[in-house]
């Protein structure tokens, strides 16, 4: 079982041809209104991957808590530690440019009011935690406490972190190139990585766009390449890496192995708009061709 523990937000997808400058106007190509936030996005892309999951979530008491419920059940994520809170649900206004990359501004709302008793007995029925920064740090803390006897990834995303001792209960963290160096506070990707590497049980993982992964752990590193591809929407790959990573793990791969089939997993998903992940099917479709 996968459990992911996470935020869950309405996307507000604007399509522009260049991002504004600070004061200036641009008129947009096209509006879509998609689910999203980091735990939905990875808890989805999961389970399109064939991974058993359940989602550990708040949502808000208005028409887009109730839809986003009923996308996760259909979606076959379990939903049992998904709740209902007395607020709006959270939403990220999300503009994508010309060239597939993205700016994204978030409004929490019901994200904030998850509380660590919301976790429940989720953990009991863990073999691979994924959780992020978009909740409260408590939530991710208790969580990574009580799920002694699996294996716990962490996406630090974003990389707003007040307590670096939940680092030494995480056994895979898998920042971006500038979240490493900001974590680290460090001028380069190797640096951040192997500064972070003291904190952390295992490995990181720095994802790098289209240049693939760099990997860490404490008998070397290297980097994994990635395939080569338009993006022309590059919003959520990293969700989708981290979803892959977690279901390779679970389905026993290696790092390395599930490293590279995250990998390939993200490149794909930048193929089309929105920013959850491909199924199993469409990646063995895209290898194949």
């Amino acid at each position: 079982m996968i459990t992911v523990v996470g935020s869950y937000n309405v996307d507000l997808e604007v399509k522009v041809d260049r991002f504004p400058s600070p004061s200036e106007t641009v008129f947009s190509r096209e509006l879509l209104i998609l689910h999203g936030g980091k735990g939905s996005n990875q808890a989805v892309s999961a389970s399109r991957l064939k991974g058993n999951v359940q989602l550990v979530a708040a949502v808000g008491d208005d028409e887009y808590g109730t839809r986003a419920i009923r996308f996760l059940r259909e979606e076959n994520v379990g939903t049992r530690y998904v709740t209902t809170k007395r607020a709006r649900t959270g939403t990220a206004i999300v503009m994508v440019d010309s060239e597939g990359e993205n700016m994204i501004v978030v409004d929490r709302g019901a994200n904030m009011l998850l509380e660590p008793s919301d976790l429940g007995d989720s953990m009991n029925h863990t073999d691979v935690l994924l959780t992020q920064l978009e909740v409260k740090d408590e939530v991710v803390s208790t969580a990574l406490n009580q799920c002694v006897d699996c294996i716990r990834i962490l996406n630090p995303a974003p990389a707003v972190l007040r307590d670096f001792q939940l680092l030494r209960h995480v056994d895979v963290l898998t920042p971006n190139e500038v979240e490493a160096k900001q974590l680290a506070h460090a001028s380069t990707v190797v640096d951040a990585a192997n500064s972070l590497l003291k904190l952390v049980r295992y490995a990181v993982v720095v994802t790098l766009g289209d240049q693939g992964a760099l990997v860490v752990t404490r008998r070397g590193s290297h980097r994994v390449p990635t395939l080569k591809v338009r993006a022309k929407d590059t919003t959520g790959a990293g969700d989708v890496f981290n979803s892959a990573l977690a279901a390779m793990l679970d389905g026993g791969r290696d790092l390395e192995d599930a490293v590279k089939f995250a990998n390939m997993a993200a490149a794909i998903s930048t193929l089309t708009e929105g920013a959850l992940g491909p199924r199993f099917e469409e990646i063995e479709e895209h290898v194949r061709s």
